[in-house]
């Protein structure tokens, strides 16, 4: 019998490694999810066969326990946020780019055969010169969330190059689902149900005029599933959104609609290290991925709710 291998999703506590542990545990291959902490009642809900290890991206013992038998990582890995703005720059490098190397470093030692990186779709190509924006847009970040991104990518890349690690960027839009909170200024949908059930206003920044590209968590796990089959992917960057966008606005009247309630709303004033406009050109993904998101943004808002 051979070795047994596992798909490592690094950050599994999150909203989106939740619902990745959940699709790829359904797969052939074993999953182990590892995460800083835990939460008890997620926990409970894994699988018996979804080996779960508790260990901080910063400790590099700890990470190069957790990376033993792995053939692939996914990196899901972040303490940054857009909604922060840039008032943590210093701290958005101390903490989202140095253990980043430094856990690459250690996947070339563990000899892992892909590396899965989650990007900023949203964030990392500034103020978009044309739309859908593809690959080959500049990246010329407004926020320091999407510029410690863009540094990560570049030594994703520079170690794919070096040292032979197979990698994939994917440069995700904005994701949504059942089971989002709203933490870090990050989530529009529960930032809104947040603020409704506190009984308070929501805040409309930039005039609710911005326009964002919205995909649904289980066409995001499709995604990251076909990426790791894929050969096509390897060393590639691919765009993962709807390729659709919507004002916000039009998002919050949409979550009315379906909740059946009104919200009371307040000017948000305006925020400086937000693009007017992004929505990804998917053509990428579609050709080397053979993916497609299948979730329309009203039958996933319906699911959102629901759950």
């Amino acid at each position: 019998m051979g070795i047994l291998t596992m798909i490592g999703i690094f950050g599994a506590n999150g909203f989106i490694g939740r619902h990745l542990v959940a699709r790829l545990a359904a797969g052939p291959e074993r999953v182990r999810a590892v995460s800083r902490h835990f939460d008890p009642v997620f926990a409970a809900t894994l699988p018996p066969e979804v080996e779960v290890v508790q260990a901080d991206l910063a400790d590099d013992i700890a990470m190069a326990s957790a990376l033993a038998d792995l053939r692939v990582v996914v990196q899901l890995v972040s303490t940054s946020s857009p909604g922060l703005q840039n008032r943590y720059a210093v701290s958005d490098i101390r903490d989202n780019v140095l253990p980043q190397v430094s856990f690459l470093e250690a996947c070339v030692a563990a000899k892992v055969e892909r590396y899965v990186f989650l990007s900023s779709g949203g964030t990392v190509y500034g103020q978009p010169q044309t739309l859908p924006i593809p690959e080959t847009h500049p990246a010329r970040p407004l926020s320091s969330h999407g510029m410690t991104k863009l540094v990560v990518e570049q030594y994703v890349d520079m170690y794919g190059r070096l040292h032979g690690l197979p990698y994939v960027v994917l440069r995700v839009a904005n994701p949504f689902g059942p089971g989002q909170t709203f933490r870090k200024g990050q989530g529009l949908i529960p930032a809104l149900l947040q603020r409704h059930a506190q009984g308070l206003p929501v805040r409309i920044i930039n005039g609710g005029e911005a326009i964002r590209d919205f995909l649904y968590i289980d066409d995001l796990t499709d995604a990251v599933a076909a990426s790791i089959a894929s050969p096509a992917a390897a060393m590639r960057t691919i765009n993962v959104g709807s390729g659709e966008g919507r004002r916000i606005m039009d998002v919050i009247e949409a979550v009315e609609a379906v909740l059946g309630q009104r919200f009371a709303r307040e000017d948000g004033g305006r925020r400086d290290s937000d693009v007017d406009a992004n929505v990804l050109d998917i053509t990428l993904a579609r050709d080397l991925l053979g993916w497609s998101p299948r979730t329309s943004f009203l039958e996933g808002l319906r699911r959102t709710l629901r759950g």
